[in-house]
């Protein structure tokens, strides 16, 4: 399903339906992209459904490569629009109408939203019918408006809004008919905060359709003056939040495609802009693929937002907009150049947002917008020089991620309210700012949130910046020194609400998983930790521990004090050269019950993991032991454990390589792994995946496993091996069936592998949906089976390859004709 809206984009519409095939489209060229579109679109075995919602004018399928020919075959195209000639130009093999409500069905649904208070009495529910009717059938005027009731018992009020519904109204929104305006409009005078109306109206500055960031929104209110008598910018992101759910709650706002986002129905957004506009000073042509700069733009406009435009030159005489205080550009990719006096007569400028433009420095009269608070020039891939910015002693909020920098501000005075400095977290855009800020951060006296990339110097430099609540650094330079060194007086920093995500390492480690609340932590070993880095380690939820030198991790002894993991929701272990145990008490197993993510990695002497893992991570989701060549046991074996015993109650993921000594099968048949979804064995030294005894029969162990990838593993005989299998032929085809929930299935370089299931085992996989089997030279059957021939030949499909031998069966038993794929290679 792919939005369109007013201003359709190929390539936004390609890369969706592209995502959602389960590709990606790297290529530049809308046509080269089509084309590989078109070629997985054709050949995919799946039937394809695409939706194009909310289309305004024609779309060529062509020029997505959306293939007309295979059109009720392989893919189908439904289209939503509110013009019926759109779908005639595109000629729809059908055509359906959206009928309005009922009056019953409108009457249920205004209900639903209003509540009970529309029942109370004989005279509201009238009333309330009547009000519900004027929004003629139309959904979302009854949701907005009902939304907006909701809970009023006044007959007054009712009649009131009843009232202001008849009444016509001025209105030029070609789109939006009456029925759907004044509910909405009504829906709007009914909030009674002009915070939360001009949060609303913000919103609006986004184009059509687009995820707004509630960040961003902070940021311009901020900037703006809007949120008065708010200390943090913590406290102004609550006090956002809340505004937006309360927006949200009354259907004027919808969720975003995360927690961070919001969206705006276009039919609310077309409402507010016309009310902005009117009433606030708002002009929002945000999107609308202007070349130029409109002409018909009020010098006496607030707010204006000309974003995700294609607008390449600017006028070269001075803009007079005296009163304008948000100006927004973002997006306008061709624009390389600003005016030397383009923001002379801009001097009540607060917000200026200049990210994804082409400029490759600030003109002289960037010093003129004496009260400005936000700049956003983010993503400028060729800003080279912002040393104008010198007299700008207001700025709050500077975001300079993805500029290549290389030309600062000479003093530092300009620097002394900054409370928000983002100069990136990535290692795309590296640049002398890093240098320049590591410098200047203790002028920041109230800076409250930092992200750079890189921090060059000692710790010793923050020690002024008492009122930071979140600080992300991708690397310290200088970490030995800053780890092992006392800064600051123990007690006052960090402070404990403190948000972080800080690497000392020489390159960071990528793969980490990041916490909700973000607080990770990447540590290389040192001669002795500072008492303020196991202050910041006690309040560490994601930390990486790399190159230390103790045998043990969890100890009374370690260098990592036992506080920091009781907290701890993901841990790496990486390169520990004399680890030899995770554990070695089980007086200390407590410490890690709040674990959902554990990676070991390149431990050359760990031979086993830890005991009783049950007791030790019951929350443990996701598993992965990966380069630890003399580690014997994973699941430590408890042969006096009576019937199934329960492993790891949380595990989803599991992944294993480079495990050469572990030489049993990964599982025991009475250990169970009850949630296990995905795993993964690559390069180990496992005989088996699961093993058990001849006289057991105990319930499925892997029950939920629906992925499974062994590959490289040359001592892997069978993937089900009997321990104590009594001197008859064939034992193993006895054993009991287990991966009854498995879908995919991927075996490759096995070279001892001489089948994968007995026809027993087989029959029970009835959920296998791809099977791919590649350079096995010893596989000479994927099912092998005692079982009478011909009751194998009745169940396996016609379409099935036959026996190899007289006992063996190449595929008898499995769901051939379920299968979406399934590939053998036996030979390389």
């Amino acid at each position: 399903m792919v939005t369109i809206s007013q201003n359709k984009d190929l390539n936004k519409i390609q890369t969706e339906i592209a995502e959602c095939l389960g590709f990606h489209l790297n290529e530049e060229s809308v046509e080269v992209r089509a084309a590989k579109l078109a070629d997985r679109l054709t050949t995919t075995k799946n039937k394809v459904l695409v939706i194009l919602d909310d289309l305004w004018e024609k779309l060529d399928l062509s020029k997505v490569r959306i293939p007309r020919p295979q059109m009720g075959t392989t893919c189908t195209v439904v289209i939503t629009t509110r013009n019926e000639y759109v779908c005639e130009r595109m000629s729809c093999q059908e055509i359906i109408e959206l009928k309005t409500l009922s009056d019953e069905e409108s009457w249920c649904l205004f209900k639903r939203r209003t509540g009970d208070a529309v029942e109370s009495t004989s005279s509201i529910r009238k009333l309330a019918q009547k009000v519900a009717r004027e929004c003629a059938g139309l959904p979302l005027a009854l949701v907005v408006l009902g939304t907006a009731l909701k809970g009023e018992g006044s007959p007054e009020i009712w009649k009131t809004v009843l009232m202001q519904l008849r009444q016509s109204m001025e209105m030029d929104l070609l789109d939006v008919s009456k029925e759907v305006f004044q509910p909405i409009k009504l829906s709007f005078d009914y909030i009674k905060s002009e915070v939360a109306k001009s949060c609303l109206f913000h919103c609006c500055l986004y184009p059509e359709d687009w995820d707004i960031p509630k960040e961003e929104l902070m940021h311009m209110m901020v900037g703006g003056g809007l949120l008065i008598g708010l200390e943090t910018l913590n406290d102004a992101q609550g006090r956002v939040d809340l505004l937006l759910n309360q927006l949200k709650a009354r259907a004027l706002l919808l969720q975003g495609s995360s927690e961070g986002y919001v969206r705006m129905h276009d039919v609310v957004r077309d409402v507010a802009i016309q009310i902005s506009a009117k009433d606030h000073g708002f002009y929002v042509q945000a999107g609308q693929g202007w070349r130029n700069w409109p002409e018909n733009i009020d010098p006496n406009c607030r707010r204006l937002s000309l974003m995700g435009n294609d607008i390449q030159d600017l006028r070269p005489d001075p803009m007079e907009y005296p009163i304008l205080e948000t100006l927004i550009l973002r997006g306008n990719t061709r624009l390389s150049s600003i005016p030397e006096t383009f923001f002379r007569h801009m001097g009540s400028l607060m917000v200026l947002d200049l990210s994804s433009t082409g400029i490759e420095s600030l003109p002289e009269s960037f010093s003129f917008p004496t009260n400005l608070k936000v700049l956003n020039l983010g993503n400028c891939g060729f800003l080279q020089d912002i040393s104008h910015i010198n007299g700008l002693k207001k700025l709050a909020i500077l975001i300079l991620e993805g500029c290549p920098v290389s030309i600062a501000p000479e003093c530092v005075a300009w620097a002394q309210n900054l409370r928000f400095v983002n100069l990136g977290f990535s290692e795309s855009h590296p640049s002398s700012l890093d240098i320049y800020f590591s410098k200047v951060l203790p002028s920041c006296r109230r800076l409250e949130q930092l992200s750079m990339n890189k921090f060059v110097g000692s710790f010793q430099g923050l020690i002024s910046l008492r009122h930071l609540t979140r600080l992300f650094i991708f690397e310290v330079v200088d970490f030995d020194n800053s780890l092992s060194h006392e800064i600051v007086l123990e007690g006052s920093w960090p402070d404990q609400h403190l948000k972080f995500d800080i690497c000392f390492l020489e390159r960071r480690r990528s793969y980490l998983l990041f916490s909700s609340d973000r607080r990770v932590l990447q540590l290389k070993r040192t001669r002795n930790l500072a008492n303020w880095v196991k202050e910041l380690l006690q309040n560490t939820v994601s930390l990486l521990l790399a190159e230390f030198p103790q045998t043990e991790l969890i100890a009374a002894n370690s260098e990592i004090p036992l506080m920091a993991f009781t907290r701890m929701e993901h841990l790496q272990i990486v390169n520990w050269a004399n680890l030899e145990v995770f554990i070695r008490s089980e007086g200390f197993i407590g410490f890690v019950n709040q674990l959902k993510y554990l990676t070991i990695d390149n431990c050359p002497r760990i031979t086993w993991a830890p005991a009783s893992w049950e007791y030790t991570m019951p929350k443990l989701e996701e598993l992965r032991v990966t380069n630890c060549p003399v580690m014997k046991e994973l699941l430590q074996f408890d042969y006096k454990s009576p019937g199934p015993r329960i492993l790891l109650p949380s595990l989803k993921i599991l992944e294993l390589y480079g495990l050469h000594k572990l030489r049993q099968g990964v599982l025991q048949l009475f250990q169970c792994l009850p949630k296990l979804k995905d795993s993964k064995i690559h390069d180990c030294g496992v005989k088996c995946v699961l093993s058990f005894s001849f006289s057991e029969a105990l319930p499925d162990p892997l029950p939920t496993l629906a992925k499974l990838h062994i590959e490289n593993c040359p001592e892997m005989i069978e993937i089900i091996f009997v321990t104590d299998a009594p001197n008859a032929p064939n034992a193993s085809l006895q054993a009991q069936c287990c991966f009854q929930g498995l879908m995919h299935l991927t075996i490759e370089s096995c070279p001892r592998l001489s089948h994968l299931f007995s026809y027993k085992q087989a029959i029970s996989m009835q959920n296998l949906r791809r099977l791919y089997i590649r350079d096995c030279a010893a596989l000479g059957a994927v099912v092998i089976s005692q079982e009478n021939e011909e009751k194998a030949s009745a169940t396996t499909s016609t379409s099935a390859t036959t026996a190899t031998s007289a006992s063996t069966s190449t595929h008898a038993g499995l769901p051939i004709d379920r299968l979406t794929g399934y590939f053998y290679n036996i030979a390389a």
